[in-house]
C-alpha cells in the first residue's frame, strides 16, 4: 500500500522515523511533516503567509521521499495530498512523543493531521508513544504496522480517525489491546509567572494535568496499566441527546 506519514513533533523526530522504518518493510511511504516541533497546535492552518516545503531525507531512510514543511500538521497533510505526492491508501500520523489520551486529542497536532486526512476522505490513523522521550518507540512502530493492516481490512467511515496509544514498554510486555472511550484530561490552569531582567512579567504554560480514571473504562486508565488503547474518533461535536431535548423547548428569541 501507499502510506503518507506526518506528525507534529517535526520531520526529524524519533517517533516518525521509527514508524517509517517499520512501515517501509511492507509499504511504499511518503513523508510530509513540520520542519520543527508543532505540538498542541490542534487544527491550525496557515492562511496569511506562504508555505515552504523543502525536500529532505530521514536518517537511515534515504529512499523515502520526504518534505519538511514550514506550516502546521494540518498544512503538511493538505500540501502532501494536494500537491506533493500521489494519493495514499492510508495516512498515518505519529508516532507522537507522549500520549494523546482523553480530551487531550482536542489539542493534539498529531491527531489533527490524521483528522484532516479523514475529512478529505482518506483512511487515517494517529499513533502515540506514551513516553515523551519515545522510550521503546519500536513497540509503537510495530503497533502502527498492525493498525495499518486493521484499517485496510476494516475501513472506517468518512471523517473517522483511529486513535492509538502505545505504552512505553517492550513489545512482549504489553498486556493486550483495549477498545475504549476517551477520558477527561485537564491541564493545570495557573500559568507559571516570572520576571524578565527589566522587571516585566511573563508566563509559561503549565505542564501538569490531571485525570481521575480509577476503575473507569477509559483510555487513560488502560494505557497506564500497560494496554494498547484504540479509540475511534469523529469530527462531529454535536451533542445528540441535548439536540433532541432542545427540540422540545420553546424559543421566543426573535419575537
Amino acid at each position: 500500500m501507499k502510506l503518507l506519514l506526518s506528525n507534529d513533533d517535526g520531520v526529524f523526530a524519533k517517533g516518525i522515523r521509527a514508524v517509517a522504518t517499520e512501515l517501509s518493510k511492507s509499504h511504499e511511504l511518503y513523508v510530509s511533516a513540520p520542519d520543527r516541533e508543532r505540538s498542541a497546535v490542534s487544527r491550525a492552518m496557515t492562511l496569511n503567509e506562504p508555505l515552504r516545503a523543502i525536500q529532505t531525507t530521514l536518517e537511515g531512510l534515504p529512499d523515502i521521499p520526504a518534505f519538511a514543511v514550514s506550516g502546521t500538521p494540518v498544512d503538511c497533510v493538505r500540501l502532501a495530498l494536494g500537491n506533493l505526492f500521489p494519493s495514499p491508501d492510508i495516512v498515518v500520523s505519529g508516532a507522537n512523543h507522549g500520549p494523546n489520551l482523553g480530551t487531550d486529542v482536542l489539542y493534539s497536532g498529531t491527531v489533527a493531521a490524521a483528522h484532516e486526512a479523514a475529512l478529505l476522505g482518506y483512511q487515517a490513523i494517529a499513533i502515540s508513544c506514551m513516553s515523551y522521550l519515545c522510550d521503546h518507540v519500536e513497540t509503537a512502530a510495530r503497533v502502527a504496522a498492525m493498525a495499518v493492516e486493521y484499517v485496510a481490512k476494516y475501513p472506517m467511515e468518512f471523517g473517522m480517525v483511529l486513535n492509538v496509544n502505545v505504552p512505553a514498554l517492550p513489545y512482549q510486555a504489553l498486556k493486550g489491546v483495549k477498545i475504549t472511550p476517551l477520558s477527561i484530561e485537564q491541564y493545570a490552569l495557573e500559568y507559571v509567572e516570572r520576571e524578565d531582567p527589566f522587571g516585566r512579567k511573563y508566563y509559561w504554560t503549565p505542564r501538569g494535568r490531571t485525570t481521575d480514571s480509577t476503575g473507569m473504562d477509559v483510555d487513560d486508565r488502560w494505557a497506564h496499566e500497560g494496554y494498547v488503547t484504540l479509540t475511534p474518533l469523529t469530527y462531529d461535536l454535536t451533542h445528540i441527546s441535548r439536540l433532541k431535548e432542545m427540540e422540545s423547548h420553546e424559543f421566543h428569541w426573535l419575537g
